[in-house]
Protein backbone atom coordinates (compact mmCIF):
# COMPACT_ATOMS: atom_id res chain seq x y z
CA UNK A 1 0.00 0.00 0.00
CA UNK A 2 1.22 3.50 -0.75
CA UNK A 3 0.10 6.96 0.25
CA UNK A 4 0.87 10.34 -1.30
CA UNK A 5 1.08 13.35 1.01
CA UNK A 6 1.04 16.97 -0.13
CA UNK A 7 2.69 19.25 2.41
CA UNK A 8 1.98 22.98 2.26
CA UNK A 9 3.91 25.87 3.82
CA UNK A 10 1.43 28.72 3.33
CA UNK A 11 2.47 32.14 2.12
CA UNK A 12 0.57 34.93 0.43
CA UNK A 13 3.22 35.48 -2.26
CA UNK A 14 5.30 32.29 -2.01
CA UNK A 15 3.66 29.04 -0.93
CA UNK A 16 5.94 26.05 -0.53
CA UNK A 17 4.78 22.60 -1.54
CA UNK A 18 6.25 19.15 -1.11
CA UNK A 19 4.92 15.83 -2.28
CA UNK A 20 6.11 12.60 -0.72
CA UNK A 21 5.19 8.98 -1.22
CA UNK A 22 4.91 6.63 1.74
CA UNK A 23 5.20 2.97 0.83
CA UNK A 24 6.43 -0.33 2.25
CA UNK A 25 9.83 0.61 0.80
CA UNK A 26 9.95 3.83 2.83
CA UNK A 27 9.56 7.50 2.00
CA UNK A 28 10.44 9.19 -1.25
CA UNK A 29 10.20 12.77 -2.48
CA UNK A 30 8.03 13.07 -5.59
CA UNK A 31 8.12 16.82 -6.18
CA UNK A 32 8.71 20.08 -4.34
CA UNK A 33 8.96 23.77 -5.04
CA UNK A 34 7.36 27.13 -4.53
CA UNK A 35 4.15 28.49 -5.99
CA UNK A 36 4.67 32.17 -6.68
CA UNK A 37 2.19 34.83 -7.67
CA UNK A 38 3.40 38.21 -8.91
CA UNK A 39 -0.10 39.71 -8.81
CA UNK A 40 -0.36 42.86 -6.74
CA UNK A 41 -4.11 42.46 -6.30
CA UNK A 42 -4.66 40.12 -3.34
CA UNK A 43 -7.78 38.48 -4.77
CA UNK A 44 -5.94 37.65 -8.02
CA UNK A 45 -3.01 36.29 -6.01
CA UNK A 46 -5.39 34.01 -4.10
CA UNK A 47 -7.02 32.91 -7.36
CA UNK A 48 -3.56 32.00 -8.71
CA UNK A 49 -2.77 30.05 -5.54
CA UNK A 50 -6.09 28.21 -5.76
CA UNK A 51 -5.44 27.25 -9.38
CA UNK A 52 -1.84 26.18 -8.70
CA UNK A 53 -2.69 24.05 -5.65
CA UNK A 54 -5.68 22.51 -7.45
CA UNK A 55 -3.38 21.65 -10.39
CA UNK A 56 -0.87 20.00 -8.02
CA UNK A 57 -3.69 17.91 -6.59
CA UNK A 58 -4.97 17.02 -10.04
CA UNK A 59 -1.49 16.02 -11.26
CA UNK A 60 -0.33 14.04 -8.25
CA UNK A 61 -3.60 12.80 -6.72
CA UNK A 62 -2.50 13.08 -3.07
CA UNK A 63 -4.35 11.04 -0.45
CA UNK A 64 -3.60 13.53 2.33
CA UNK A 65 -2.96 17.27 2.44
CA UNK A 66 -1.01 18.51 5.45
CA UNK A 67 -0.54 22.21 6.10
CA UNK A 68 1.37 24.24 8.64
CA UNK A 69 -1.09 26.05 10.91
CA UNK A 70 -1.30 29.79 10.63
CA UNK A 71 0.60 31.36 13.51
CA UNK A 72 -0.79 34.54 15.01
CA UNK A 73 2.48 36.37 15.59
CA UNK A 74 3.34 40.01 15.65
CA UNK A 75 1.18 40.99 12.70
CA UNK A 76 -2.49 39.96 12.80
CA UNK A 77 -3.01 41.16 9.22
CA UNK A 78 -0.41 38.66 7.99
CA UNK A 79 -2.06 35.85 9.95
CA UNK A 80 -5.43 36.84 8.50
CA UNK A 81 -4.03 36.76 4.94
CA UNK A 82 -2.33 33.41 5.53
CA UNK A 83 -5.70 32.12 6.66
CA UNK A 84 -6.87 32.56 3.08
CA UNK A 85 -4.29 30.01 1.87
CA UNK A 86 -5.45 27.69 4.66
CA UNK A 87 -9.04 28.11 3.46
CA UNK A 88 -8.03 27.46 -0.15
CA UNK A 89 -6.31 24.22 0.86
CA UNK A 90 -9.27 23.15 2.98
CA UNK A 91 -11.68 23.85 0.11
CA UNK A 92 -9.56 21.96 -2.43
CA UNK A 93 -9.18 19.01 -0.08
CA UNK A 94 -12.96 18.78 0.31
CA UNK A 95 -13.59 19.22 -3.42
CA UNK A 96 -11.09 16.51 -4.34
CA UNK A 97 -11.86 14.26 -1.33
CA UNK A 98 -8.35 14.52 0.11
CA UNK A 99 -7.95 14.04 3.86
CA UNK A 100 -6.87 17.32 5.49
CA UNK A 101 -4.45 17.71 8.42
CA UNK A 102 -2.84 20.70 10.11
CA UNK A 103 0.26 20.97 12.28
CA UNK A 104 1.74 23.76 14.37
CA UNK A 105 5.13 25.00 13.22
CA UNK A 106 6.85 24.01 16.48
CA UNK A 107 5.36 20.51 16.22
CA UNK A 108 6.69 20.11 12.67
CA UNK A 109 10.13 21.34 13.73
CA UNK A 110 10.22 18.97 16.69
CA UNK A 111 9.04 16.04 14.57
CA UNK A 112 11.73 16.61 11.95
CA UNK A 113 14.70 18.05 13.87
CA UNK A 114 13.79 17.00 17.43
CA UNK A 115 13.87 20.69 18.42
CA UNK A 116 10.80 22.92 18.37
CA UNK A 117 13.07 25.94 18.04
CA UNK A 118 14.94 24.84 14.91
CA UNK A 119 15.64 27.53 12.31
CA UNK A 120 14.30 27.38 8.76
CA UNK A 121 17.85 26.75 7.60
CA UNK A 122 18.32 23.78 9.93
CA UNK A 123 14.94 22.39 8.87
CA UNK A 124 15.99 22.72 5.24
CA UNK A 125 19.26 20.92 5.93
CA UNK A 126 17.50 18.05 7.73
CA UNK A 127 14.94 17.65 4.95
CA UNK A 128 17.56 17.82 2.18
CA UNK A 129 19.66 15.21 3.97
CA UNK A 130 16.67 12.94 4.65
CA UNK A 131 15.53 12.91 1.01
CA UNK A 132 19.07 13.25 -0.44
CA UNK A 133 18.14 16.50 -2.17
CA UNK A 134 20.72 18.86 -3.67
CA UNK A 135 21.93 22.02 -2.00
CA UNK A 136 19.26 24.76 -2.21
CA UNK A 137 18.54 26.11 -5.65
CA UNK A 138 15.73 28.15 -7.15
CA UNK A 139 13.60 25.00 -6.98
CA UNK A 140 14.30 24.29 -3.32
CA UNK A 141 14.29 27.46 -1.24
CA UNK A 142 13.30 27.25 2.39
CA UNK A 143 9.56 27.45 1.67
CA UNK A 144 9.82 24.22 -0.33
CA UNK A 145 11.83 22.38 2.32
CA UNK A 146 9.41 23.63 5.00
CA UNK A 147 6.55 22.10 2.99
CA UNK A 148 8.46 18.81 2.70
CA UNK A 149 8.97 18.96 6.47
CA UNK A 150 5.19 19.27 6.97
CA UNK A 151 4.66 16.20 4.77
CA UNK A 152 7.41 14.32 6.60
CA UNK A 153 5.90 15.26 9.97
CA UNK A 154 2.52 13.95 8.81
CA UNK A 155 4.05 10.67 7.63
CA UNK A 156 5.58 10.22 11.09
CA UNK A 157 2.21 10.84 12.73
CA UNK A 158 0.67 8.15 10.54
CA UNK A 159 3.45 5.74 11.55
CA UNK A 160 2.92 6.59 15.25
CA UNK A 161 -0.81 5.87 14.97
CA UNK A 162 -0.14 2.52 13.28
CA UNK A 163 2.32 1.57 16.03
CA UNK A 164 -0.20 2.50 18.73
CA UNK A 165 -2.89 0.39 17.06
CA UNK A 166 -0.51 -2.59 16.88
CA UNK A 167 0.35 -2.17 20.56
CA UNK A 168 -3.34 -2.33 21.48
CA UNK A 169 -3.85 -5.64 19.66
Amino acid sequence: MSLIILGIDPGTVNTGYGLIKVSDKGLSCLDYGVLHSKEKDFSLRMQNMYEDIAELCQSHQPDHLAIEKVFFGKNPDTAFKLGHIFGICLLISKQKEIQFFEYASRFVKKSVTFSGNASKELMGQFVRNFFSLPVPSKKSPLDATDALAVALCHSRQIANLKNKKRALL
